[in-house]
């Protein structure tokens, strides 16, 4: 509850000023056709002026280069045999030129002030990090709305931890940071792990002593696509659990393993049950213990992630989401991952 505390106290930013500071916002890519052109139009209707556009392909084998190129204003790097967004995210950050890097991915939009409400929150604070609020589109499908409501826990964990001063997570759809925090901390990005980009620099900002924000501002959000069917989407998650063995940040690995102990409890006690009846209640209470502490958590965020949270959809994703995560778990520890 305390990072819902912190988050109901943290001032929202709307206001507007004037800035000369350079962006350069870098977007890696690979097989995007289907969602590139809606971010690059995005992109091309920011209001803020002093900006570049940098796109990383990574070995896309569809029509992603083409559709970059269409956008004149956009720059377009092309690497050879998809050699990861980790190398591709360092060959875009190398060309940038501005002060600020500005991070989104290829299947997001956002609206016309995203890059101004970030600017403003820069030079305000003069954080070496700024941690921006991502959330995801649905359609009117059960797994979609599903989805959305699963994507706001983690949304909403990122914003609440990070207004307190603790984060434990972040978002590369939508994180901002300095060159100079960039040449301090990109050799701590772990290469052998495809993703976690954003984590590890996270990780290591902190343990520098760094000062990382979080903007809470309608206009810095970031909407990204959701997954289209279940394998995808548990590939994805698998290639987040992936990486988890190489966090070092104790804040981190200490709400990972609460969060795993929370959840999987309840299967543990239901197992035991069929040894001793009595731990099927057991079971019971403390689900349905978490599950109301959990509803009570996400109904202080989800006025501003503006995601639909019915009893029905988060009663159903209460019951699936342990199983859901040992399987993700399992995936993540047992198979290779790959970034695309």
């Amino acid at each position: 509850m305390r990072l819902g505390k912190g988050w109901l106290s943290y001032a929202t930013i709307e206001e507007n000023t004037n800035s000369s500071v350079k962006v350069s916002v870098v977007v890696c890519a690979r097989n995007e056709s289907e969602h590139i052109q809606h971010l690059l139009a995005s992109l091309a209707a920011q209001c803020y002026v002093n900006k570049e556009i940098i796109v990383v392909d990574d070995g896309s084998t569809d029509s992603t280069a083409e559709i970059v190129l269409s956008f004149s204003e956009v720059e377009l790097l092309s690497l050879p045999e998809g050699v990861g967004k980790k190398k591709a995210l360092r060959k875009g950050v190398e060309q940038a030129t501005g002060d600020l890097i500005i991070c989104t991915d290829a299947d997001c939009t956002m609206g016309n002030e995203w890059i101004e409400a970030l600017v403003q929150c820069y030079d305000r604070q003069r954080p070496d990090m700024i941690i921006g609020p991502v959330r995801m589109s649905y359609n009117k499908t059960l797994f979609q709305i599903m989805q959305a409501v699963e994507f706001m826990s983690l949304a909403a964990s990122t914003a609440g931890s990070a207004v307190i001063g603790h984060p434990i997570m972040c978002n590369g759809a939508n994180l901002s940071f300095t060159k100079t925090t960039w040449n301090d901390s990109s050799t701590e990005l772990v290469e052998e792990f495809v993703s976690g980009d954003d984590i590890f620099l996270m990780e290591s900002i902190k343990e520098r002593g760094g000062k990382i924000v979080y903007v809470k501002s309608q206009r810095a959000m970031v909407t990204t696509a959701p997954i289209k069917t279940v394998h995808a989407f548990f590939h994805q998650r698998s290639r987040w659990v992936s990486k988890s063995s190489a966090y070092t940040d104790p804040e981190i690995k200490f709400v990972s393993i609460l969060v795993v102990l929370t959840t999987t409890i309840p299967l543990f006690l239901l197992v035991v049950g069929f040894i001793n009846s009595h731990f099927f209640l057991f079971a019971l209470i403390f689900w349905l213990i978490k599950s109301f502490m959990d509803m009570v958590f996400l109904h202080l965020f989800h006025s501003f992630f503006t995601v639909p949270l019915s009893p029905f959809v988060f009663l159903l994703l209460a019951i699936t989401y342990p199983i859901y995560l040992v399987v993700a778990f399992v995936m993540g520890k047992t198979r290779k991952v790959v970034w695309k």
